[in-house]
């Protein structure tokens, strides 16, 4: 006897269709496994007979091997489960599934029950581009997958209620409880009093999307102004939420019950390793920097951080995704985040302000400072010294503009640049190519000379004048310049502190 049911694999983003093919015959009872399978998929022999034996449900005491095709793919992961449990039960004439194109996914255990898996939203998204018709999954899961309100999802909670759906289709509906939670955000930069000029650092970061360093002592309201930073980027469209939720979908430990509609804010501590920053381990997991994917990784104490943990940004960055290669497979996750990076200027935090007196050495000064002598420093656009607050602007001092005002700023900004790049593959200032800067960042003479002068004055680098063409760029289109004017290059001037130095 003889069946085939249908799953997913999925080796990071990617998912691709599993045959689960079940043959029984006569012979010893057994159970035998093909098609380059992990331990955990190995395991479901155990599981198996328990499962639909405690259903009620009758075992064949034979023979059984299941293959799961194309065996060339490594499959790992538990969600294969319940694909195996009804290829088993349609080979022993149990189930007669009327259904066209169905999928399955779920884990079982010893009572029949399906249970939460990790990952599923990639491999459901999959299945409703093979055009599959039906896709069963674990009512646990469901809350994942509501946000794609498609009626062909339908949650199981055991066998049993799997097989009365199969076969009364009428019991099939869509379910009631439509209910599910979304994250808010509260924060306001309005709760802000003073550091104008940094908030408006915050304002041009997300207008061109330029990356960001801030450097200042401690209690200057660093980390309280990048966490109110995604309330001033655009809206999410559909398409990156649901990109996003796969990511966390993937990355989850436990039943997820709420879809991410906002950008992601992300804060790793500074004892974080590579691996926690990039992503991998034995499930392949994405990291720090795919968890804040469309949204913004801050990294507070940027020069605590490991050395190779930070310098493993640089790629990343540039290519704006992560490939992770192990012994146990490999997976490509996206990793298009805005970098806001804080640190303090020396070891106690008090070099160089105003107010402050420093504790350090030269050499403590020097050493805590050579992380930033680096190429992952060329990466970072804006370069901000931010000073404490005084206590009359602490007190008296009048509020910063809301989120909501910065935020039509930003937009109005991001319009202007959607406009200008059309016909182009990049859509914001940040991607102009170098090729590209001399048609759309026109500078008029005098701008032009201003520039020359900032640039042979203090020896720049070609990436270093290019960036503040971007930056200038950006700044114009929140001022509606039409071109680069002279007081755009002077106002990105004060966001590039290490070039003037």
């Amino acid at each position: 006897m003889f069946s085939k049911t249908y799953t997913f694999n999925r080796l990071g983003m990617l998912s691709n269709v599993i045959e689960v093919e079940v043959d029984i015959k006569k012979g010893l009872p057994k159970i035998l496994f093909t098609g380059l399978l992990s331990q955990e998929v190995k395991e479901a022999r155990e599981r198996l007979r328990p499962a639909i034996t405690n259903s009620g449900l009758d075992f064949p005491m034979s023979r059984i091997t299941i293959n799961l095709a194309p065996a060339e793919t490594i499959k790992s992961g538990t969600h294969f489960d319940l694909a195996m449990a009804i290829a088993v039960l349609k080979a022993n004439g149990t189930i007669t599934e009327t259904f066209k194109k169905t999928a399955y996914f779920g884990e079982l255990n010893l009572g029949g029950e399906i249970k939460w898996i990790r990952g599923i939203l990639p491999m459901v998204i999959e299945a409703l581009n093979e055009g599959f018709e039906h896709i069963f999954v674990p009512q646990e899961n469901y809350n994942e997958l509501k946000f794609l309100k498609e009626y062909k999802i339908i949650p199981v909670r055991t066998i049993n209620d799997l097989i009365d759906k199969i076969h009364y289709p009428e019991l099939v509906t869509e379910s009631s409880d439509m209910n599910f939670l979304f994250n808010k955000l509260t924060l306001n930069y309005n709760d802000i009093m003073g550091q104008e000029e940094m908030i408006n650092a915050f304002k041009i970061a997300a207008s061109g999307h330029h990356h960001m360093l801030l450097i200042g002592p401690p209690g200057s309201g660093k980390t309280m102004a990048a966490s109110r930073l995604p309330g001033i980027m655009p809206d999410l469209t559909e398409e990156e939420i649901l990109e996003i939720n796969k990511i966390f979908s993937i990355f989850s430990l436990t039943t997820n019950k709420e879809w991410i509609i906002s950008r992601t804010f992300r804060t790793p501590h500074n004892s974080s390793s590579t691996r926690a920053l990039i992503g991998g381990g034995i499930k392949i997991l994405p990291g720090e920097v795919s968890l804040a994917h469309k949204g913004i990784l801050f990294l507070d104490e940027f020069l605590e951080f490991r050395i190779d943990a930070l310098q493993s940004l640089r790629t990343i960055i540039e290519k704006k995704e992560v490939h992770i290669s192990l012994r146990n497979g490999f997976a490509v996750y996206p990793a298009d985040f805005l970098l806001v990076a804080a640190a303090n200027p020396c070891p106690c935090g008090y070099y160089n302000t105003k107010g402050g007196i420093c504790s350090c050495s030269l050499i403590d000064i020097k050493r805590y400072k050579r992380k930033l002598k680096n190429p992952l420093l060329d990466r970072i656009d804006l370069q901000v010294k931010v000073e404490r607050v005084n206590y009359k602007k602490l007190i008296n001092g009048l509020h910063n503009k809301s989120s909501e005002e910065i935020k039509k700023e930003v937009l109005n900004a991001r319009n202007i640049q959607i406009e200008r790049f059309k016909n182009e593959k990049f859509k914001l200032n940040s991607e102009i190519p170098s090729e590209k800067l001399s048609y759309y960042c026109n500078l008029q003479k005098e701008t032009n000379d201003y520039l020359e002068n900032i640039m042979e004055s203090n020896l720049l680098t070609a990436r270093a004048c290019h960036k503040i063409i971007r930056i200038s760029r950006t700044i114009a289109d929140l001022k509606n310049h039409n071109d680069i004017e002279t007081e755009d290059i002077a106002e990105c001037i004060k966001y590039r502190i290490y070039d003037i130095e």
